[in-house]
């Protein structure tokens, strides 16, 4: 019977993303046989060929079909087959700082629905899947780690390989430090060049990563044949392989592991641990005690397993042990103990830039921000393409209000990543931090289209209501943050904001009274501060003298922003009549007399928030 083309393709794009390019490549070339005239498929194909040469003819042949392909153009561009002209020509020659995107809004219809302002957006589906252009790379404990995708700048780190305290399992590479402030300048791709594989932009040649915990044994066609089967997902025919490789070799430690995987992600589990326990026996096998970590989670998720540990202590140079033991860690919101790993990591020479981006959130979570920042630029700059950097930069910069820097890394992320609502949250905050209140309301939009009860994406609308003083919509949208997300302070003194907005200054004041309790940054406090300052001054009558003595915390406060300075040293001059200077004074910038949130509440009952203790974290991300 003929495989139908539909079918067909959809095997050779499953194919090529696990990482069989033989079978790819066959696949993608009975479709260009079958129609040469598909400009798609040949796109397609030049993503597993061998050669640039390969390459140039297939995307010249997408071309001819298609002359206005701006993906395939790009290609012949950078492999420098073709000529840039006009406008393209200053693009491949040099990157802009800044990266084109459109300023105002889509004009919105009837309902949320969102008009994705850049032309380039739709581009990058068949950009993104021509990243194995590359080479494609076997899966690093394939399933165990969310999806990585790849985004372009330039290498600034060298690798170079260690060895490993594991027999039989090549060492993790270790990734030359390089300084931060060599990092911060990268440039984002412009949107001219968004749609082109990101493999072209990157000047790094990769190399195919060797399955995780595997070795090399090109002398045994059955382990070869196991391998290739366990890298395409195809588990059943991996495991009868791996059974009969380990009843002739019972003494390769790695066999009877890959044997356990292959159980293990086909929902066998109690078949899984005894193949480990048997590698762990061999040769106390590290990603064996890894394995059987994996598979006792799923008897018991809520009772972190001792092998994260022992596979630790049987390899200290064992990478994926420190970060599936820290995403662990992340999803209980164990954030102290979750750094402490990655640092552990780190000092142990595992230290790779997934490590730091990971290390990022953790500190972030934990208010060290510059730190997080540091940590970001540290992996992202070390490795560019690692996607998920791009958004720890965004994510960090956002957090310092830093909201200019965080803009290019972020949109860098979502033109490459467009399924993922955490990029167009933080984007939409970033953009309201920037002004571009209206543009970060459709661009959260598009997260909440993307995830309907995702608080995130409801806090930076809120966010962005609150830049154009729209009260009444961020305090809706707050209230469906709580709801479906954590506590944090990001939540606590957007309430404040908003319920000042309405009028409701009692409210106001308990909610930035809880926000300065539950922070330690200077400039936070600040912020909190001023906020409390101006209701003091909006009440009937007005309380002046708390007003004056908040206003002079904020001058004492060595983090407060020059924003929140000057604002103080204005409304001190109109209060007091006297321009305050630098100096100290002596009162308490964190009194003991501040108010606390009480429990008296003035809103009628659709605007009272749930106590905190009502709302299940749900999401499991701090904003």
């Amino acid at each position: 019977m003929t495989v139908p083309p539909q079918s067909m393709f959809t095997e050779a794009i499953a194919a090529a993303r696990a990482g069989d390019r033989t079978r790819a490549r066959e696949l993608f070339t009975r479709l260009v046989r079958s129609d040469s005239a598909n400009a798609e498929y040949w796109i397609w194909l030049s993503s597993v060929v061998d050669t640039n040469k390969e390459r140039i003819y297939c995307l010249e042949s997408a071309l001819r079909l298609d002359p206005t392909n701006r993906a395939a153009l790009r290609g012949l561009v950078i492999l420098g087959a073709r000529k840039p002209e006009g406008k393209e020509a200053q693009q491949v020659a040099r990157v802009p700082r800044k990266m084109a995107v459109a300023k105002t809004p889509a004009q919105r219809g009837g309902g949320r629905r969102v008009a994705i302002p850049w032309q380039f957006l739709g581009a990058v589906a068949i950009g993104a899947v021509l990243l194995i252009l590359v080479g494609i790379m076997a899966v690093p404990l394939a399933g165990l780690f969310r999806p990585r995708a790849l985004a372009p700048a330039s290498l600034l780190a060298t690798l170079t390989p260690t060895p490993s305290s594991t027999s039989n399992k090549p060492g993790p590479p270790t990734w030359t430090p390089v300084p931060a402030s060599t990092l911060v300048n990268r440039t984002p791709v412009p949107t001219e060049l968004a749609g082109t594989p990101l493999a072209f932009l990157v000047e790094i040649t990769p190399t195919p990563t060797p399955v995780f915990g595997a070795t090399p044994r090109p002398d045994n066609p059955a382990y070869q044949s196991a391998l290739k089967a366990f890298i395409a997902g195809n588990y059943e025919a991996s495991q009868e392989y791996l059974e009969a490789v380990v009843e002739q070799n019972p003494g390769w430690p790695d066999a009877h592991y890959l044997l356990g995987e292959t159980r293990r992600r086909q929902g066998n589990l109690a078949g899984a641990i005894p193949a480990f326990d048997r590698a762990i026996l061999i040769s106390q096998y590290a990603p064996a005690y890894l394995g059987r970590a994996l598979t006792l989670l799923e008897f018991r998720p809520d009772r972190p397993p001792d092998d994260f540990d022992e596979a630790i202590k049987a390899d200290p140079l064992l990478t994926e042990a420190y970060l599936v033991k820290s995403e662990y860690l992340a999803a209980k919101r164990l954030w102290k103990t979750a750094e402490e790993t990655l640092q552990e990591a780190i000092d142990a020479g595992a230290g790779t830039p997934l490590v730091y981006v990971r290390l990022s959130e953790a500190q972030i979570n934990r208010e060290r921000l510059q730190q997080a920042l540091d940590s970001a630029i540290q992996g992202s700059g070390a490795d560019p393409t690692l996607l998920e950097g791009y958004l720890a930069v965004g994510r960090a910069y956002t957090e310092l209000e830093q909201f200019s820097a965080a803009q290019w890394p972020l949109e860098t992320y979502v033109a490459y990543n467009q399924e993922d609502p955490r990029g167009w949250a933080y984007l939409s905050r970033a953009l309201a931090g920037n002004g571009q209140a209206e543009l970060a309301i459709e661009f959260a939009d598009r997260a909440l289209e993307i995830k309907e009860r995702y608080a995130l994406a409801y806090l930076a609308r809120a966010y962005a209501y609150l830049e154009l003083d729209d009260g009444q919509n961020a305090l809706d949208d707050l209230l469906n943050a709580r709801r479906y997300g954590v506590e944090t302070y990001a939540n606590h003194y957007a309430l404040g904001k908003a319920y000042y907005l309405v009028g409701d200054y009692r409210e106001a004041l308990n909610w930035i009274n809880l926000s300065i309790s539950e922070t330690l940054v200077e400039r936070r406090v600040a912020e909190g501060y001023v906020l409390r300052a101006l209701i003091y001054e909006s009440l009937d009558p007005p309380q002046t003298q708390d007003a004056i003595l908040n206003w002079r915390w904020i001058l004492d406060l060595k983090g407060s922003s020059p924003e929140a300075r000057a604002l103080a040293e204005e409304h001190l001059f109109q209060l007091t009549g006297v321009r305050p200077t630098r100096a100290p004074t002596s009162a308490s910038p964190l009194p003991s007399a501040t108010p606390t949130r009480t429990t008296t509440r003035t809103p009628t009952p659709t605007r009272t928030p749930a106590t905190p203790a009502s709302i299940p974290p749900t999401d499991g991300i701090t904003p």
